[in-house]
This record gives structure tokens, sequence and C-alpha cells, in this order.
């Protein structure tokens, strides 16, 4: 009587074990994408005109009414790089779909999302021209 050999690991339980994210390049699509738009967000922060406030009125000093467009600049180049990744990384998502169980990153579909968003949102002047300047 012959000895049944262990299989290895059948593939469910390949897929339970531990979770290696360093593996996953959509993973990382989806952390570089969420941090050039933070990374955005926080220039917009930056060069956004300081508002009026209580102590601004009663000692009416000059408030600045321009944004800073070298700040805003950085931020528009943030933004087109986490629009570039999350392009990349849907692109490279949509090559990954073999298997019947394969999705869309619903991260990566939000991240485009809210990159648009800030994009509409955000006033730009010419902000490629003045980074293309400053090289």
């Amino acid at each position: 009587m012959a000895v049944k050999e262990k299989v290895p690991q059948e593939r469910k339980n390949r897929r339970m074990t531990a979770y290696n994210p360093s593996g996953n390049p959509l993973l990382w699509c989806k952390y570089v994408g969420y941090l050039f738009l933070g990374m955005s967000l926080y220039f917009v922060d930056l060069a956004k005109p300081p508002g009026k406030t209580f102590f601004h009125r009663i000692m009416d000093p000059g408030i600045e009414k321009q944004w800073d467009l070298d700040v805003m600049t950085l931020s528009w180049f943030f933004l087109w790089l986490a629009l570039l990744v999350g392009i990349g990384g849907l692109i490279l998502n949509a090559l990954r779909l073999r298997r019947k169980n394969d999705h869309l990153s619903v991260g990566l579909i939000v991240l485009l999302l809210l990159v648009v968003l800030v994009m509409a949102r955000v006033p730009s002047g010419n902000s490629i021209m003045v980074f293309l300047s400053h090289i």
C-alpha cells in the first residue's frame, strides 16, 4: 500500500497565510497616491491667503488677497502626480483581472474622484508654466 504524499498547501489555505503588502503593487499605488493627495492639500493650505478674523477687523491690517502661486504650483504638481499614480494603478489593476474573484480596486477609484474634485476646487493660475520657469 502506497503512502499518500502530502501535497503543499491548498490554494485556499495559501491565500489565508500572512498578507505581504510589499508584494502588492496596487497597495503601493494607493499609498503613494493618497500621500501625494495629502501633500497637495497641505500645500494648498499654505498657499491660501489668510482669513479675516476678529482681530483683523479691529486693527485693520492689510491682508493679502492673493494666493501664493509658487506654492500652488507645487500643490498642482502633486495633484498631477496623484492623478497619474491613480490612473497607472487602475491600468495595472485592469491587467491583473484574471481570476473569477478579482475586482477593481475601490480605493483607487475613490483616489481618482478625490483628485478630480480637488483639481476642480483649487485655483490653478498658470501652474505648469510657473513650475517650468523655476527649473
